[in-house]
């Protein structure tokens, strides 16, 4: 017999969070796969069913989450094609890839005009590379473009290092227009942090003494962040020091998958996507003059001035 699941419910719209929306809202805002239904509310006309909006980004927009929760598939993101047209993303890339026994040939690329081994649909590899390149770059801006049309935060964290047993010891978060929404530190649970940690970002275990636990700035977070996008420049890394310093202290996580500016900033410039640095991305985009802080508040207003940077018609 299947589990019984208790939908929540809600008896009036000024109840429900700005995360869950009604189909029809969420379909007339483009997204097509809505998850599971997460609750309804009641109405004069009835029960509406309500999907979250968090979970139909993460279905679309899943090549820019973070990734580190083993449960959460991994989706690619579909570009923009001609009116009235969904091109299949993945079918797009796959052509890149080494082509299957018995499929390639030799001949002549109808792209390129140049005679090639391994044509797959009268394409070359080097043809199928650029086409792959150039999806992941539209993909990218137009990922870019929904972000900046939406309410959602940036958030950056100092840590005592990079480790399966690290946590967090400085948070900051600012909101679309780069004002602070959140900027604290945090006492660790290990009571240390390693002098190799602080030679990245100056933070010692006497500069923490006095501040609030995670358990405690987490309350806070979770409020700042409660129904808008989470940003991060390497969001595998911030979520995955934010999930292990909650694991660390015990407490109930409740926070939704962070998107990664790294790797969308990669693709939108055709750069290698594995380790690009803000502090490079910030001087490509001329929006840094000088060293980088490495403190919470100050890299996340720089995230948001390198997006908002690339995002320019001249980006």
């Amino acid at each position: 017999m299947a589990p019984k699941t208790h939908t929540r419910r809600y008896h009036d719209w000024s109840e429900v969070p700005r995360d869950l929306r009604s189909a029809a809202q969420l379909t007339a805002r483009g997204f097509r796969d809505l998850g599971p239904v997460a609750a309804e509310v009641r109405t004069d006309e009835g029960a509406v069913a309500l999907h979250s909006t968090s979970e139909a980004r993460r279905r679309r927009d899943g090549m820019w989450h973070g990734g580190t929760q083993a449960t959460r598939p991994v989706s690619l993101p579909t570009p923009a094609g001609r009116a009235g047209e969904a091109p299949d993303l993945i079918r797009s890339l796959a052509r890149g890839s080494a082509p299957r026994p018995g499929e390639a040939r030799r001949g002549r690329c109808t792209r390129c005009g140049r005679d090639a081994v391994g044509l797959i649909e009268e394409t070359c590899p080097a043809c199928r590379r650029a086409e792959r390149e150039t999806a992941l770059r539209r993909a990218a801006r137009g990922w870019l473009g929904r972000l900046l049309e939406s309410d959602f935060v940036v958030l950056d964290t100092e840590t005592t290092g990079l480790g399966r047993r690290d946590e967090v010891i400085e948070i900051g978060v600012v909101d679309a227009d780069g004002r602070t929404l959140l900027e604290s530190m945090v006492w660790p649970r290990g009571e240390r942090v390693p002098a190799a940690s602080t030679r990245v970002h100056g933070l010692r275990l006497d500069d923490l003494r006095g501040a609030p636990t995670w358990p405690e700035v987490l309350e806070r977070l979770q409020v700042v962040t409660r129904g808008r996008r989470i940003l991060a420049w390497n969001a595998p890394f911030d979520e995955r020091m934010a999930l292990q310093s909650s694991r660390l202290w015990r407490v109930p996580h409740g926070l939704p998958a962070f998107e990664c500016a790294m790797r969308a900033y990669a693709f939108a410039r055709g750069v290698p996507a594995g380790r690009m640095k803000l502090e490079a991305a910030a001087r490509q985009q001329a929006v840094l003059d000088r060293e980088q802080t490495h403190r919470s508040a100050d890299d996340a207003r720089l995230t948001l001035a390198v997006l908002r940077r690339l995002a320019r018609p001249d980006g």
